[in-house]
């Protein structure tokens, strides 16, 4: 007859066990989203700096001048990537020049930023936060270079 008394006690604990199981997926589910949405975010801004950073100043390289970046085309080229993706997930974009670190003008870096929107698809059952914004940055060195190799 002990049994009897402990009849439905198990169903109670499975009820509870399974929520705490599917908030562990979820928040694993929606973990592993929001990585790929930096690395994603990361890969854009990479491959936007990478743009802009083969932007040379034509003109003085097709007369013969030592090539040199033209720091507006590489701005636009970088900015451009970007837009052309026509991705709706992008909601900011940063492109700026510097030097680097020691004040050195004649180096020259490219950063590049992209804020992108995570969706998240499992949490919204639980009540937490729809969206999240995801930044990825990448800065690429401005170099040119006239060494040919024969």
């Amino acid at each position: 007859m002990n049994g009897s008394a402990d009849r439905g006690r198990v169903s109670v604990f499975i009820a509870v066990a399974l929520v705490g199981v599917l908030i562990v997926i979820g928040l694993t589910f929606d973990g592993i989203g929001r990585i790929r949405a930096y690395q994603r975010a990361a890969n854009i801004a990479a491959e936007a700096a990478r743009a802009g950073g083969q932007a040379i100043n034509v003109a003085d390289a097709i007369a013969g001048a030592t090539p040199a970046v033209d720091e507006a085309d590489a701005t636009a080229a970088a900015l451009a990537f970007i837009d052309n993706l026509d991705d709706p997930t992008i909601v900011d974009r940063e492109v700026s020049l510097g030097q680097d670190a020691g004040g050195n003008e004649s180096t020259q870096f490219l950063r590049v930023a992209v804020t992108i929107s995570y969706d998240a698809a499992m949490l919204d059952f639980f009540g937490f936060a729809d969206t999240f914004p995801v930044r990825g940055e990448a800065t690429v060195e401005l170099v040119t270079t006239t060494d040919a190799t024969s």
